[in-house]
């Protein structure tokens, strides 16, 4: 038999003041489904054992690979099936003996090798309990003759019965070596979008794995792979590279990594990747955005954040329980950040400033432009988008008059005009509110008074978070407002509001600025 063990104090007989002691039931089990994973960072676990293993013994694996093959090197096969309720690792790293399937089985107790990718002696139980109430391992040790396979019930445990059936197989060709795990009765499924993630994900969390060429990684029956492109880096006049590398220490502790700026924006692309003993921990397409460098919490929408991307290597910081990021003890994160700018600050500057000569200095230049066309084309070809346009029923007429009545009435009635101007006849009246609700529209406009349009723009909207610096806090005031107008125009000239007259009257609103400052140009000299 082989025992799920877990922590329990002894009676003290001889203290004469009672004393309390720390003791976890095996109930405790239970509370691992509420674990803050990922499906991919619980996927990840498993591989991290796989991977773990080969490091641990690489070189007898790599003799028994090439005793087997050309082309034979470490495997880790990914199986998920949901209409039969199974997810199923299955590698060809070491396997483990009956001590070693033991010792993995004991919660908490770290491996003997702390300083790799299997940390605390949790990850299996944790990762097998988050996903499903029922798994299996099976396992046989290169060099052994015996199979050896151990059940986990996490409704019996935490009922009271912590001792697994553990079966063996003999007489198993001692070149055999492998570790399949087998989870059912899940607790939560994995649907379409999230199956196409978690495939992305491990391709990113096991980059460094793919560049040695050590490891081939199948998802669902597919390769999972991870490409560098060499081209993607801007260049200088010479054709350098914008990539440089650095290290640093904090808290005695070493950090190192690389900084580049990338040639076409892409705010997916850009942003840190933590690597922690050849993981990614935290990287694309969820990266790491140092406030140092990219501004703001998880940074903005500029060109830094489009364009500045990195890897940094933290293997001597401490990883958290669920091996999804770093777990920064007292200032080390404020220390990290500090470094970060010190040795990268130059590359953060010239992604924000650079600009292609030649370029009208007045408008966006052209590696802005380039910048914001990839995000918009990301935006565009986004499933979100395809079901907004397919899915999302428009509202009738009548609800969307009563909505605006509703705001405006509401805003109007109990706050003063951000700014009121009259415009000819027109009595323009803006009001930008901080206390709305980020479900109410980005603009709300009633025009249909014959001498006066109300513009109320929502700040709590989530686009309001997307604009940087003054200048696109004043463009979007004029299109809210230029959109404002335009309707008026178009209700007040038309019996019907057409759209493509609205945007044509706010074609006209929007030159104003131009022509202000072509009327506010001093007159040529005449000789």
């Amino acid at each position: 038999m082989v025992s799920l063990y877990f922590v329990k104090s002894p009676k003290n007989k001889k203290n004469k003041l009672m004393s309390i002691q720390l003791t976890i039931g095996p109930d405790a089990i239970t509370s691992y489904k509420r674990l803050a994973y990922t499906p991919w960072h619980a996927i990840a676990e498993f591989v991290d054992n796989s991977t773990q293993s080969y490091f641990d013994h690489e070189k007898e694996l790599k003799a028994a690979f090439a005793s087997e093959g050309e082309d034979v090197k470490l495997t880790v096969s990914i199986v998920y099936e949901k209409d039969n309720d199974v997810l199923r690792i299955a590698d060809n790293a070491m396997g483990m003996s009956y001590d070693e399937l033991e010792r993995a089985m004991h919660v908490a107790m770290p491996p003997r090798n702390t300083k790799g990718r299997c940390k605390y002696g949790m990850g299996l139980k944790t990762a097998a309990c988050w996903i499903g109430d029922l798994w299996t391992v099976r396992t046989k040790k290169f060099g052994e003759t015996v199979e050896h396979q151990v059940t986990v019930d996490v409704k019996k445990i935490a009922a009271g019965s912590p001792v697994l059936p553990h079966k063996q197989i003999k007489d198993r060709p001692a070149k055999d070596h492998f570790t399949i795990v087998e989870i059912r009765n899940h607790n939560r499924a994995f649907h379409g979008r999230t199956l196409g993630r978690i495939k992305q994900f491990l391709s990113s969390m096991y980059r460094q794995d793919f560049r040695a060429d050590v490891l081939r990684l199948l998802w669902r029956g597919e390769p999972v792979t991870w490409e560098d492109d060499p081209n993607r880096f801007l260049c200088d006049a010479a054709g350098k590279s914008y990539r440089k590398d650095f290290k640093f220490k904090v808290d005695g502790r070493q950090a190192n990594g690389w900084v580049g700026i990338l040639l076409r924006g892409s705010r997916e692309e850009a942003g840190f990747s933590i690597i922690h003993c050849g993981r990614v921990v935290r990287g694309y397409p969820d990266s790491w955005r140092p406030t140092s460098l990219y501004g703001q919490f998880q940074g903005t929408n500029d060109l830094v954040n489009q364009r500045l991307v990195g890897e940094i290597h933290l293997n001597e910081f401490d990883v958290s329980h669920t091996k999804d990021d770093i777990l920064w003890l007292g200032d080390q994160e404020e220390g990290v950040e500090g470094k970060l700018l010190e040795h990268c600050g130059d590359y953060r500057d010239f992604a924000q400033q650079y600009r292609k000569r030649g370029d009208d200095s007045r408008g966006p230049s052209q590696v802005e432009t380039d910048a914001a066309l990839d995000e918009f084309k990301r935006e565009l070809d986004s499933p979100e988008m395809i079901d907004l346009i397919e899915i999302e029923q428009v509202p009738p007429q009548k609800a969307v008059e009563q909505a605006v009545h509703n705001i405006t009435k509401s805003v109007v009635e109990t706050r003063e005009e951000t700014h009121k101007a009259k415009v000819g006849n027109l009595m323009v009246r803006l009001f930008t509110v901080g206390d709305m609700s980020p479900n109410d529209p980005y603009v709300t406009v009633d025009a249909r008074k014959s001498d006066e349009v109300i513009i109320v723009i929502n700040q709590v909207h989530p686009h309001w978070s997307q604009l940087k610096g003054s200048d696109g806090v004043l463009n979007y005031f004029r299109h809210c407002t230029y959109d404002g107008i335009a309707e008026w125009q178009a209700r007040d000239k038309k019996a019907s509001i057409d759209p493509d007259t609205i945007k044509i009257l706010k074609d006209k609103l929007l030159r104003v600025p131009f022509e202000m400052e072509r009327h506010n140009e001093p007159s040529p000299k005449t000789g």
